[in-house]
């Protein structure tokens, strides 16, 4: 028997059996919708996250620097000076005397772990204090006897220490601090005062009322002043030669300060304000006379490398100044006023530059200190007046601390904090005249071949550079894609298609440091050897296509219409080819007889232009084959979602395939290939390998496309494995990271607007 049917569901149970599909339907509904808002905003709480560490990685950058007064150290009892055999019978009783007693100290230093500060005291002796002013030792040089005191002076590096005598004469020394450890621990340090000869500079015996010394590789240079205009200079050869010169001043000015400067030179400021400049090799010659102030010079110094010269005159002024050569032709280097500072309002009684970077602190007569920087010319810190007149000031080694060596034999001591001195709004963003250019520009290098570099942190080189890598490569890619894409989606047959649009989609997956590495080592050197013919193409390329559009509509009819429609490129790909290799062929002859048989050449004697073997033009090529799949996918997809009522009313109206799909098709499809547009400058924006690659990486302003350049994202992959935690140039380089952050959202945000009103103009179509 057959099974009987089973009975039909009453409405009732299908009712219910309804209800419940379509509670299932919703609940699913409800998971998806959750979950695809989860994952949004997620995403946006990612970006945002991004963004906030940026920022807090490169706000520390701007941060002021910070400082307190740590009191005035007073200065243990310093023992007597031992008194010679024959005098001990009819001298008086020792007793201890402070280094007021004595006469006040000259010259003030201290080692870099802040464990001692010395001081040379005006009876020649070297007294050695722990940091808390207790006496430790002293050194007395046998070779200063029987002459008194008059001058001395101390070098910014490897603490050369000069001592003027009221005789001529000048006792050359050095101090030096070896660290002692246990255990792997500095435990403290071995001082000693090693002696580098005397030297009789004055014949007349005259007192050396200004003394300047210093050396390098083992050449000793140094500068008296006896008298009011006569200098004396004492130098030696690799060798060991000496040399003496004697110098003046013009019209009796009277010298104030003299300093040794980088390259065997010298300078000397006078009471009228006049900046004197020698160069001692290969013989002594006066170079240059320069007005740098209206009053008197009180202080001049050298800050670190010995390039630039920090003047300050009665008045608080402070300026920087060095000599350049401000035109080609020029015989000589001038000196240049590159950067003056917020004036101190009171005398300028000394300058203390850093041994670590381009900082240095000016101390006034009324004890106020003012720590600044010589190239970004920030006053960074301010310490108010003492009413201690100030004698000399210096910064510790490691930039952590102030020594001012106050009229009363006291030292004053500040503890700083400054980590980020070079770093200014102008500085980064603005030109800044730095040591050895002709005038201020933007320049970006952080790192250099010596420790007394000036670093140079300017992004609008790497602005330029990544605006300029991205408007090639656009310019490249843009015509390519989103004609391509028209092509492909209104002209070509459905089964080609079907072929070319993956075929494209394919490329974006090709990796980028392969594009890159293919046009460094392989593009780059065969555009340079086929530069003409590569530039023919350009021209070439595009006129034989369009000659293939005109012979197909010059063929017979009956012969087209036996083809499938979109079955141009049967001709246009072979014409192409053909423009390529008339291209190669004629170019050789196009250099020969317009550019002289060699473009680079005449580039660069016509132009004034040099060509670099890896330039934009190499770039515009790589980096804009990494664009193309990326605008031609999205712009086919805008172009394929024009309603074909509209490209059907359009040809039944009378127009053309080609007017159909330039009047009607891409202005309709204009908000998606913004958008294609838009990605595809993001794509090229934050593009790194092939731009590292396959430039020069030269951080230049130049628009030409024979040139490199350096963009943000490749100078983040260049500079931040060599770059310090915490450092300025580690926080630097997340600036960069935050301007190509922000440059990218302010333009995508500004191309959303755009679209959205296309949007808008074309939705009642």
């Amino acid at each position: 028997m057959a099974a009987a049917a089973p009975a039909p569901l009453s409405i009732r149970q299908r009712v219910k059996e309804q209800a419940f599909r379509i509670k299932r339907v919703k609940q699913m509904d409800r998971l998806a919708v959750g979950f695809i808002t989860f994952g949004g905003l997620f995403i946006i709480v990612a970006v945002l996250f991004i963004f906030v560490f940026i920022l807090s990685e490169a706000l520390p950058l701007f941060r002021p620097a910070t400082g307190q007064a740590r009191g005035v150290v007073n200065l243990a009892a310093v023992p007597p000076p031992t008194l010679p055999p024959a005098t001990v019978a009819t001298a008086p009783a020792p007793k201890a005397a402070s280094p007021g007693e004595l006469g006040k100290p000259l010259v003030m230093g201290t080692d870099e772990y802040q464990l001692y500060f010395y001081e040379l005291l005006s009876d020649g002796r070297t007294a050695f204090f722990k940091t808390d002013g207790t006496f430790a030792k002293e050194v007395t040089s046998t070779a200063l006897a029987p002459s008194k005191v008059a001058s001395a002076s101390r070098s910014l590096t490897d603490n050369f220490v000069a001592i003027g005598t009221d005789d001529g004469r000048v006792l050359l020394q050095q101090v030096r601090f070896r660290p002692r450890y246990e255990n792997q621990k500095l435990v403290d340090l071995e001082t000693e005062v090693s002696e580098r000869g005397v030297v009789e500079l004055d014949a007349a015996k005259r007192p050396i009322r200004e003394i300047a010394y210093d050396e390098k590789d083992g050449r000793k240079t140094a500068i008296a002043v006896a008298g009011d205009d006569d200098i004396l200079v004492y130098r030696t050869d690799d060798d060991g030669t000496e040399h003496r010169e004697a110098l003046k001043t013009r019209d009796g000015e009277k010298v104030t300060r003299v300093r040794i400067g980088r390259s065997d030179t010298l300078i000397a400021a006078t009471d009228r304000g006049h900046l004197y400049h020698w160069e001692l090799l290969p013989e002594v010659r006066l170079t240059e006379v320069v007005k740098v102030s209206n009053e008197p010079i009180t202080a001049v110094e050298y800050v670190l490398g010995g390039i630039t010269a920090i003047v300050g005159d009665a008045k608080g002024n402070l300026s920087a100044w060095f000599r350049v050569r401000l035109r080609e032709d020029d015989t000589d280097l001038k000196f240049v006023k590159a950067h003056e500072y917020a004036p101190q309002g009171v005398v300028i009684a000394a300058i203390g530059p850093s041994t670590r970077d381009k900082s240095f602190v000016s101390a006034g007569s009324d004890g106020s200190l003012v720590l600044r920087h010589m190239t970004s010319e920030r006053s960074l810190l301010e310490f108010p007046s003492t009413q201690a007149p100030v004698d000399s000031v210096l910064l510790t080694p490691k930039m952590d601390g102030i020594l001012a060596k106050q009229a009363d034999g006291k030292v004053a001591r500040y503890e700083i904090s400054s980590p980020h001195p070079e770093v200014s709004w102008r500085a980064l963003f603005g030109k800044v005249w730095y040591e050895g250019y002709t005038k201020p520009e933007y320049v970006w290098q952080s790192t250099g071949g010596t420790d007394d570099f000036e670093t140079k942190f300017s992004l609008v080189p790497l602005v330029f550079g990544t605006i300029k890598g991205t408007l090639y490569a656009l310019l490249f890619a843009i015509p390519l894609a989103i004609l391509g894409a028209l092509y492909t989606s209104q002209f070509m047959h459905p089964s080609i298609k079907a072929r070319v649009k993956p075929t494209v989609e394919i490329m974006a997956a090709l990796p980028s440091v392969v594009v890159g590495f293919i046009a460094g080592l392989w593009l780059a050197s065969r555009v340079e050897r086929e530069i003409v013919p590569v530039l023919l193409m350009m021209v070439l390329l595009p006129l034989f296509g369009t000659l293939g559009i005109l012979l197909w509509d010059r063929l017979p009819r009956a012969f087209r219409d036996r083809l499938r429609p979109g079955m141009e490129i049967a001709l246009i790909v072979p014409l192409v080819c053909l423009g390529g290799v008339v291209a190669v062929w004629i170019g050789p002859l196009t250099e020969a007889a317009l550019f002289g048989g060699d473009f680079r050449l005449w580039v660069k004697s016509a132009l004034d232009v040099v060509y670099d073997q890896r330039n934009c033009l190499v770039v515009g090529i790589a980096m804009g084959f990494a664009v193309i799949p990326i605008i031609f996918t999205i712009a086919e997809d805008s172009f394929s979602s024009v309603p074909q009522h509209l490209t059907a009313a359009s040809l039944a109206l009378g127009a053309s395939r080609w007017q159909t799909a330039m009047r009607v098709v891409l202005p309709t499809a204009s908000p998606g290939l913004f958008s294609a547009v838009m990605i595809g400058f993001g794509r090229a924006v934050g593009e790194t390998m092939i731009v590292l690659m396959a430039t020069g990486n030269t951080p230049v302003l130049d628009w030409s496309i024979f040139n490199g350049m350096r963009t943000l994202s490749a100078n983040i992959a260049v500079e931040i494995p060599e770059a310090p935690y915490g450092g300025t140039l580690y926080r630097t380089l997340f600036l960069a990271a935050l301007a190509l952050f922000l440059m990218t959202f302010f333009v995508n945000t500004i191309a959303e607007l755009i679209r959205q009103r296309l949007r808008d103009r074309y939705r009642a179509i």
